[in-house]
């Protein structure tokens, strides 16, 4: 039987979890998850702490409420972006499948997939929600596919899948093959801290907008004779069509009084820092920083390189979740699936690179070091085209520093005779001033003793 014929067997064996709404199979089958619309709006603090205590229940835990709200916090611009950021730490990096030190290419293509990459993903993402739930199965091509299962059909403490998100039973999900668990089952994942961040700035910048909308558009005053109420209906009319900033209509005789903010702009500067705050704080939780997404006055490049660190560990230790999650979990699904695990362990093909900057300082301190270096991985790390003429280039330079060299060394002879010269011209010239020194030491020495003793007479026996 080929290949093609087994995998076709095997899928139709393989009970797949179907998901969609009540028309997604055309009125003739229910789904095992029937999706619903999720609610995200209209929710406050008090909805926060409820669904988090109903996540939380022992016996009968509901979380439908809560991941709404998941879904709702996932509008705010800051928090979608730092989100973003962290996971495409995740996914720079290719990886590959090792057996005895070699890659095996069935098995890494499926890597190389868009497939593999949202997987990865949706793993960092299990940290988030509190878990990630997800189905693997082969398409018609023979190539790895998988479904995330919605997370409000899915009671995590049973293990049971719920056909309808306000189940409270369902069926058990050992019925379902080549299923992959990822997460706590009863922790409710980061999205639960980001929330309070969340709606308390999400209702600042509410206040903001009715702030700026009160005081920062002028008031539009219209008169009438009390009297006449054609004029005031002519009024109401011109001032619907001129504008939705705020009016005041009144008849003569009576007074409008605006009572404004004593200091708008510092009320407005309130609503800003109010919002950054929270915005630092979603930073902080999501990347374990604030420099690599904000600018501040008080920023420095120092600070700016740790914090770049911490973000950069953290990076790192989502990665080596992942690698703990395929090597020690998902072995036994690609085994099931008909590709050969046996032996081998996925590993990333790539190390992390490294700024430039801090390259070429490497690569200078290996250099003073005498370690040899290849000139064909420098042109690569740095991204400098080879020149054409390389061999030329290097031959005359390897010969200049030759001439180089033997000209020093020539120099060098030269400076060592003058310098033996030298020196001996030196000495000659010591040994006369120390000879004429110790003559003159001699005679002085007589003419004191001669004047001590007196003039010897003559004849006599004497060494002076």
């Amino acid at each position: 039987m080929s290949k093609k014929n087994t995998l076709h067997r095997n899928r139709k064996s393989v009970k797949h979890i179907s998901q969609g709404g009540f028309r997604d199979n055309g009125f003739r089958q229910l789904p095992d998850v029937v999706l619903q619309m999720p609610q995200i709006f209209l929710f406050d603090m008090r909805d926060y702490m409820q669904s988090l205590e109903a996540a939380k229940q022992i016996d009968y835990p509901s979380r439908t409420r809560l991941y709404d709200m998941y879904e709702s916090a996932q509008l705010d611009l800051h928090l979608m972006g730092v989100l973003a950021k962290r996971l495409r730490g995740v996914t720079q990096l290719p990886m590959e499948f090792h057996r005895n030190g070699k890659v095996d290419e069935q098995l890494s293509a499926q890597l190389r997939s868009p497939w593999f990459k949202q997987l990865r993903k949706d793993i960092i993402l299990s940290e988030f929600w509190g878990f990630s739930l997800f189905q693997f199965y082969l398409d018609d091509d023979g190539n790895i596919r998988y479904d995330l299962i919605d997370r409000k059909h899915y009671d995590p403490v049973r293990k049971k899948l719920l056909r309808f998100q306000g189940d409270q039973d369902g069926v058990s999900i050992d019925q379902f093959p080549n299923m992959l668990f990822v997460g706590s089952e009863r922790g409710l994942g980061i999205f639960a801290e980001l929330l309070p961040a969340v709606l308390y700035k999400r209702g600042d910048m509410s206040d903001w907008a009715q702030f700026c909308n009160i005081f920062g558009m002028p008031i539009r005053e219209y008169t009438y004779d009390a009297g006449d109420e054609e004029a005031r209906r002519q009024l109401l009319k011109d001032a619907r069509q001129q504008g939705a900033n705020a009016v005041y209509i009144h008849p003569d005789g009576s007074t409008l009084n605006l009572v404004e903010a004593g200091n708008k702009t510092g009320s407005s500067d309130l609503y800003k820092t109010f919002a950054d705050y929270w915005d630092s704080k979603i930073s902080i939780r999501v990347l374990g920083n604030t420099l690599t997404t904000d600018a501040h006055d008080t920023g420095t490049q120092a600070l700016g390189t740790v914090h770049k660190q911490e973000e950069d560990d953290m990076n790192a230790d989502d990665r080596d979740f992942i690698l703990d999650v395929l090597n020690y979990y998902m072995t036994p699904i690609f085994q099931n699936l008909g590709f050969n695990v046996e032996g081998g362990e996925f590993v990333y093909a790539a190390k992390e690179k490294i700024e430039p900057t801090q390259q070429l300082t490497i690569v200078q301190g290996l250099k003073n070091m005498g370690l040899p270096m290849d000139d064909d991985w420098l042109y690569e790390t740095f991204g400098i085209e080879k020149p054409k003429d390389y061999d030329q280039q290097k031959a005359d330079a390897l010969a200049l520093k030759q001439a180089l060299s033997q000209k020093l060394n020539d120099d060098s002879k030269d400076d060592d005779n003058q310098d033996s010269k030298d020196n001996q011209n030196r000495k000659d010239n010591q040994d006369r001033k120390d000879n004429h020194l110790s003559n003159a030491a001699q005679t002085t020495f007589k003419s004191r003793l001669n004047r001590f003793f007196g003039v010897a007479p003559k004849g006599a026996d004497t060494d002076f």
